[in-house]
């Protein structure tokens, strides 16, 4: 490492970045164990099975009558929905307002959304104040790992973005221990309340960092670049890297268009597949619908709900702490191919637990298979898909590249959410779980066929591999 390099300030400007993680972690997570509760407070009647009489329904904002089931997964679901629209325009945010611009956009965004939430006199605006939530949470799920990616030296980029995905985790056990706490009052509008405090802290951290030196390049505004990475890097560096990134720049900036040409657009797929296979692990059935989960494996109290979840949260943490001890050390596929075929192995041992084919009393299998998923997700494909879309794609489509990718992960997070309850109800959750370990497996393949090495490259060096047309698989290389 480059001892003239900054790297406790950089370590100080990720962490108050990072907290946009952290916000998306505790939005998403807190509707777990506050569901029972919305669902008590406006009376939403769930019907025990499928083929229920006289089942009741619900006028979803005025535009259609639905069921219970599907209320609630419309609850759950709208941050994922929010998030997508919020990952279509989180491009325009970046290039317009800049990666420090949109993040604070983002600060203000989860302020307001919390707020509708936490106010909501019906499950309507409930819903409304989730999507813009989600919303936030799109546009920093692309703007903060670009922002961090582009600060950040080579040799600690893959933690520094692993970062974010340590705050998302804090961020979901934060959550489910709110969760706890309020769990006996069953006051679900102060869980959602507590998301004003990092939302506060991110507004205004964000405000003393500096901006990307390669956003300021691509505006033109080469003292101001020059002056931040006099902030971030060594002198020895500066020179070279400014050299590096006006090389970059000078390819011809373009969208959709460019992003899908011939030499791009195997980035598209493996950006887009990394996060379409990070959904199917159907980690967020566990993340969003775990008292629903360890209800149906044994766990039948409130408190031992919310005790489960509060230690899928606690797990997710530690774990995610050995993917950022790693991610550098060993590289990005090691750690896919360790964690998807985990994660598989945890798939099948839920499924067949679900199936009473490891013993008559499945709660303790299931959750220790549930906690294993979360560990092998947490070290590989969680954190590595944030850090791929962030070094593939060239700067002058870096914006638009991460905002597809971003698209396929909240598009099929969206599918995931929207659909387990009823998927449940239709295959049971024996089978749906098995149904996730084969599309896992597929992401197993997907990784080998494609997926580069990338650790201890500069986003120049692929850049340059790029064009040079060297193959996908190894734009890692020398």
């Amino acid at each position: 490492m480059d001892k003239a390099t900054n790297y406790s300030y950089i370590l100080t400007l990720s962490t108050i970045a990072a907290i946009a993680g952290l916000l998306f972690g505790f939005d998403t997570g807190i509707i777990s164990g506050a569901l029972q509760f919305i669902t008590r407070s406006f009376h939403i009647v769930v019907p025990a099975t499928q083929h229920a009489l006289n089942v009741p329904e619900y006028s979803l904002l005025g535009l259609c009558n639905i069921t219970g089931v599907t209320l609630q997964e419309f609850i759950v679901s709208a941050v994922p929905a929010g998030a997508l629209i919020g990952a279509i325009v989180s491009s325009y945010a970046a290039h317009f307002l800049g990666r420090k611009g949109g993040i604070i956009a983002t600060a203000i965004l989860f302020i307001i959304g919390t707020l509708f939430a936490a106010v909501s006199p019906d499950y309507n605006l409930l819903i409304v104040g989730r999507l813009i939530m989600g919303f936030a949470v799109g546009l920093s799920a692309m703007v903060v790992p670009m922002y961090l990616s582009e600060v950040a030296p080579p040799e600690i980029r893959g933690a520094v973005v692993f970062l974010y995905q340590m705050a998302i985790t804090i961020g979901i056990l934060a959550a489910f221990v709110v969760n706890y706490l309020f769990h006996m009052s069953g006051n679900w509008r102060a869980m959602f309340v507590v998301g004003l405090i990092p939302a506060a802290f991110l507004a205004i951290g964000m405000l003393f960092l500096p901006e990307s030196p390669r956003w300021l390049i691509l505006r033109g505004r080469n003292k101001e670049a020059e002056e931040n990475l006099h902030k971030l890097r060594g002198e020895a560096r500066i020179n070279r890297e400014l050299k590096e990134i006006k090389q970059s720049v000078a390819h011809a900036t373009g969208g959709l268009k460019l992003l899908f040409s011939k030499t791009l657009r195997p980035l598209v797929i493996i950006a887009f597949g990394l996060f379409v296979f990070q959904q199917f692990t159907g980690i967020n059935t566990i993340l969003y619908y775990a008292p629903t989960l360890f209800k149906a494996a044994g766990f039948y109290s409130d408190s031992g709900q919310i005790l489960a979840l509060v230690a899928t949260g606690a797990i997710n943490v530690c774990a995610t702490f050995f993917g950022i001890w790693f991610v550098d050390r060993m590289g990005r596929r090691k750690l896919l191919y360790i964690g998807l075929i985990g994660i598989v192995l945890c798939q099948l041992t839920m499924g067949a637990a679900y199936h009473h084919l490891l013993g008559a009393d499945p709660k303790w299998i299931t959750l220790s298979a549930a906690l294993m998923l979360i560990v092998f997700f947490a070290i590989s494909i969680s954190g590595i898909a944030y850090i791929m879309m962030s070094e593939l794609f060239p700067l002058n489509v870096r914006g638009v590249g991460m905002s597809v990718a971003s698209c396929a992960n909240w598009g099929f997070n969206m599918l995931v959410s929207a659909s387990f309850l009823t998927l449940v109800h239709v295959f049971g959750f024996g089978n749906s779980y098995w149904l996730y370990a084969g599309l896992t497996f597929l992401g197993l393949i997907f990784v080998f066929a494609l997926v580069p090495e990338t650790k201890n490259r500069s986003l120049e060096h692929i850049e340059k591999n790029l064009y040079a047309g060297v193959r996908s698989r190894d734009l890692g290389n020398d």
